[in-house]
């Protein structure tokens, strides 16, 4: 709670409540304040009370030590941030939970294990993900108790709407009991700079947009100002919809994930299995209790959401036996548990339940859809409710009421809003506000949790009002109609009339949303009749292959031959883009060891390549491995005519083990055109789910390589893949071999970023390889592996990203010979400039073997390949990577897909990646699309040709950071004493021709000192 929001909650003036903080125990009170003070203390939780007493010791000791504590404890022997955490943490996880739910917690030992690799790590940022009842909470707090030997904790809860006024760094720190002084983040930065071990500050409670935008700028501020890895973050987050990360750039970078999926969760918590489940249920389950294998179908689906499995432990055996009970999902399960606690006393159920919402609707005051709001109502107080409500209402520490789980919340507001909405009947307020329930639900796990169960309310109190909605012509078809028949599908509301109602819309609109949304309704094709096979057929024709993945589930989903057989007679053949559909998926629509239709040989000796090499792809995926008609296929199809079909069939035959395949296999390895050979040894590397690939199907590799006369000279691209797949059987190569350098290299770089994970003694004997080499690179990486774990190891995506305001400085070696490029390499790294810049034309002239040159004389600078490439980014990056760049700058590449492929190439080879902004780009739409792929800065070139007349950079520059909090560095012509250098418009200057053209070194030595002078006095003013 901020200074303001207590002050307000006493209801006593700022300056008062900031007046006692300051002065602590020497405060001088008047008697009313006093009082005012004492019936608060009175009325809070045993953790508020904790807490202050804590503070009033520590503040007794101070005062008989006669000295002022420096925060942290640096250098008097006090308890440091995180000793000084300890007390309340444990009073609070004393104090957790609710007695509405005894049954035992369930372990995720993954979840643990994940944990403490993030804390053995260099990362600082741990985001826990998951649904409603998910668990997350009770993870949270048992990794706390858990990992209590590890680390320090603090426990907070975000609001569900965040003040402006509330700063994390303050409240960080108040937690703690330390003052935060004048400047609360440079008060923290102290305190953690002496911490001994992590303390790491858990965030529980954020389930919108808006608190992930309030939690992560904060978040990201603070890991900007504090350098200790010792202060840690866990975020835990309500999905969907799914988190994006990348508006909050240094959290993003310092982020504990996948680096192949860089801005998901740490750990993601999901439904349990039927599997998990019944063994969870039959092992906790009491004598009263029925066995799980008996339970009704609908409550087992619910059952593997823990929430709704702990509600179905304590609703006894009459809801568990669904004996006339109505319980089939969350809601009602909710609703029974909710008129149990509050019947028991013998009391009103309805009354009580009407007081508890307008207690939902006071602590969430715009949930109610603005056509629904009425008068304000009275407060309710808390004395006033039965003591049966005390299992679903507490107070907060702030003395404020508040749910004991935010499921609670969401029910009695739904309640309230079907209420209202019944009330208004059919209307267009109705539908209005229905839309905009949708629309906040797109944006709030905790608002998707209120639609979700209003469409349930309203369904069990006014069912005809779902189909007058739905029909509606004011219904959005993008968003509401959508998220109406997803949550029908996941609750088990069933209305034929709503679901045929989006389909006919489906076929008068375009919209993908609604479509995917048709397609997973279960018992489509009942209540579709026989209108199903034209309209999955129709769709696959409007939406071409982006809907093949959803047509596919559907189908799938059903398991029915006979549904199956009639999309397939609805299909049109000829057309290459249906054909190459059916070839993907074949076997979802024929039995390769039954075809009497004999799709199959159509597919086969289908005219168009693409269907040919569809079926390539898909047949050892998906095919019978004993099916005669599978294999005969997959022999036709590698004596294909055409490259593409046979490279395709290459890409995934190392996915079927039968004889076949592995002959099929080592044919392929021996074909006229490299590229199939390339897919082959492609397919077998990312073929599994370990890093290893498999023994077999190596063993053939490497047996060809040695015995193959064509192997003695392929494709540098070809034998950097066959170099990998012989390090990771564990044969050595010569190391005087360029592809075997680059080879182990990438291996390297893919261990430093954390993309691989090798068994120990593989890796172990990787990097005594690299040790060992002669190649100044190789030995390079394998030195900067063994440092990854060290303290103050941070990755380049995270440096770079932290020159966002710094004024850095990057030279440009824009020469035409090395020597040249060396020689002012060397300077600039004298000089303390932050980066070099290997450019365009240097590499064209030199090749990317420039990169490494520049990167060898000046190893402490880091090193940025400028690459040029309309659509080859991921190639340019692996290129400028695989050189010893530490950054590489993309010109060219302008969609989403092509950045995206360089994105994951780049951290995936442990670069940061930058992108030139073209004029034309530099729009708030594009860079926010660009800055989601997961880039690290925007650069603003300029031609210099262009004259004084173009455009002056530093304006693409301003627009560009008031879009994004990424750096952005720019160019334009710079010189030492340029007046541009003065503006607050750039993060990293890039001065090339000024200095590249100084006519002897020492011109060059001098005016990179004076620039940097000048940028480091400015930087401190």
């Amino acid at each position: 709670m901020s200074v303001r929001e207590f002050a307000a909650h006493l209801g006593v003036n700022d300056a008062a409540v900031s007046n006692w903080e300051r002065r602590g125990i020497e405060a001088k009170l008047r008697y009313e304040t006093q009082q005012i003070l004492d019936t608060e203390l009175a009325r809070s939780q045993p953790d508020v009370v904790a807490r202050f007493e804590f503070i009033l010791r520590s503040e007794t000791d101070r005062d008989s030590s006669g000295g002022a504590p420096v925060p942290g404890g640096a250098m008097t022997g006090e308890p440091h941030l995180g000793a000084r955490s300890k007390p309340r943490t444990t009073v609070l996880l004393d104090t957790s939970g609710t007695a509405l739910f005894e049954a035992q917690y369930r372990i995720e030992h993954a979840a643990v294990a994940r944990f403490r690799q993030f804390l053995g790590s260099t990362a600082r940022v741990f985001v826990l993900a998951g649904g409603v009842g998910s668990g997350k909470s009770c993870l949270a707090r048992y990794l706390v108790r858990d990992c209590h030997d590890l680390a320090d904790f603090q426990l907070h809860t975000c609001s569900p709407q965040p003040s402006a006024a509330t700063d994390l760094a303050t409240e960080i720190l108040r937690y703690a009991s330390l003052p935060s002084g004048p400047d609360a983040l440079l008060t923290l930065e102290g305190a953690t700079d002496t911490l001994p071990c992590p303390c790491v500050v858990v965030i529980d409670g954020i389930a919108s947009e808006e608190q992930l935008s309030f939690i992560g700028r904060q978040v990201d501020g603070i890991l900007r100002q504090t350098n200790s890895n010792q202060l840690r973050f866990v975020l835990v987050a309500r999905t969907p919809p799914e988190l994006d990360l990348s508006a909050f750039p240094i959290l993003a970078a310092s982020a504990f994930s996948s680096a192949s999926t860089p801005q998901s969760a740490a750990y993601a918590l999901t439904p349990w299995s039927k599997t998990t489940t019944r063994e969870w249920w039959d092992h906790t389950r009491s004598e009263n209790e029925i066995p799980f294998a008996r339970l009704p179908e609908p409550l087992q689906s619910l059952a593997t959401i823990p929430l709704y499995s702990q509600m179905l432990h304590s609703a006894g055996g009459v809801v568990q036996a669904g004996t006339g009970n109505g319980v089939a999902n969350g809601f009602h399960l909710i609703g029974h548990c909710v008129r149990t606690v509050l019947g028991r006393n013998g009391q009103a159920i309805e009354p009580t339940v009407d007081n508890l919402a307008r207690i939902a609707r006071e602590l969430t005051p715009t949930a109610l859809p603005a056509g629904l709001a009425s008068a304000s109502e009275t407060a309710i107080d808390l004395a006033e409710l039965p003591s049966s409500t005390r299992p679903l209402l507490d107070r907060a520490p702030d003395g404020r009421p508040r749910f004991t789980h935010d499921i609670f919340r969401a029910y009695f507001l739904a309640v309230q809003i079907a209420e209202l909405m019944a009330d208004r009947g059919r209307s267009s307020a109705t539908v209005t506000a229905f839309n905009e329930l949708a629309d906040r639900a797109s944006q709030s796990a905790a608002d998707r949790n209120v639609f979700e169960f209003v469409v349930c309310a309203l369904d069990s109190r006014a069912p005809h009002l779902i189909e007058l909605i739905a029909s509606a012509p004011s219904i959005t078809i993008d968003i509401a109609l959508p998220m109406l028949v997803e949550t029908m599908a996941t609750t088990g509301v069933t209305m034929g009339d709503v679901v045929r109602s989006a389909a006919q819309r489906c076929t008068q609109a375009k919209t993908r949303a609604l479509t995917k949304a048709v397609l997973a309704t279960p018992n489509l094709p009942e209540i579709l009749g026989d209108q199903h096979p034209s309209w999955v057929v129709g769709q696959l024709r409007t939406h071409g292959s982006e809907i093949w993945p959803d047509i596919a589930g559907h189908v799938e989903a059903i398991l029915n031959i006979e549904v199956s057989t009639l999309i397939v007679s609805h299909l049109d053949l000829e057309s290459a883009t249906e054909a190459a559909f059916l070839a993907r998926y074949f076997d979802l629509f024929t039995d390769p060891g039954h075809d009497p239709q004999g799709v199959i040989h159509q597919l086969v000796h289908h005219l168009d390549w693409r269907v040919r090499a569809a079926l390539g792809e898909a047949l050892p995926r998906y095919g019978a491995p004993s099916s005669e008609q599978v294999t005969s296929s997959i022999e036709q199809l590698v004596r294909d005519d055409d490259y593409k079909v046979r490279a395709s069939l290459a890409r995934s035959i190392s996915a079927l083990d039968t004889p076949t395949a592995h002959q099929v296999f080592r044919r392929l390895l021996t074909d006229s055109n490299w590229h199939v050979r390339e897919q082959a040894l492609q397919g077998l590397l990312a073929g599994r789910q370990n890093s290893l690939p498999d023994p077999t199907f190596a063993d053939a590799v490497n047996f060809v390589i040695a015995t193959e006369a064509s192997w003695l000279r392929p494709p540098v691209h070809v034998s950097k893949l066959a170099t990998r797949i012989q390090l990771l059987s564990g044969i050595s190569t010569p190391d005087s071999l360029p592809a075997g350098s680059i080879g182990l290299v990438g291996l390297l770089k893919e261990m430093r970023s954390g993309w691989i994970a090798l068994p120990p003694e593989l890796e172990r004997s990787l990097v005594n390889e690299g040790a060992r080499s002669a190649h100044w690179l190789t030995a390079h990486e394998a030195n900067a592996v063994q440092r990854r774990y060290e303290p103050g190891v941070s990755n380049i995506q995270e440096q770079y990203r932290r020159r966002r305001g710094k004024h850095s400085l990057q030279i440009a070696l824009d020469v035409h010979t090395l020597d040249r490029a060396v020689e002012i390499a060397q300077v600039a790294q004298k000089a303390g400039a932050d980066f070099v810049e290997v450019g365009d034309p240097l590499i064209k002239r030199e090749g990317v073997t420039a990169i490494e040159t520049i990167k060898q004389c000046a190893p402490d600078t880091a090193v940025v390949a400028e690459m040029m490439s309309a659509d080859w980014g991921r190639d340019q990056v692996e290129l400028a990577a695989e050189a010893g760049a530490d950054v590489v700058l993309l010109i060219g590449p302008a969609s989403i897909a092509s950045v995206s492929t360089a994105v994951a190439a780049a951290r995936r080879l442990g670069v940061a990646l930058t992108l030139d902004v073209a004029p034309q780009h530099a729009t708030p739409t594009w860079l926010r699309d660009m800055e989601r792929t997961g880039i690290d800065g925007f650069v603003v070139t300029t031609n210099i040709d262009l004259g004084v007349g173009s455009t002056h950079p530093l304006a693409t520059a301003a627009e560009i950071r008031r879009c994004s909090q990424l750096p952005v560095a720019v160019s334009g012509g710079f010189s030492p004493g340029d007046d541009a250098l003065n503006s607050d418009e750039w993060d990293i200057a890039i001065i090339g021709r000024s200095v590249a053209d100084a006519v002897v070194p020492a011109d060059t030595v001098s005016q990179l000192a004076r620039l940097a002078r000048k940028i480091r006095t400015k930087e401190d003013l």
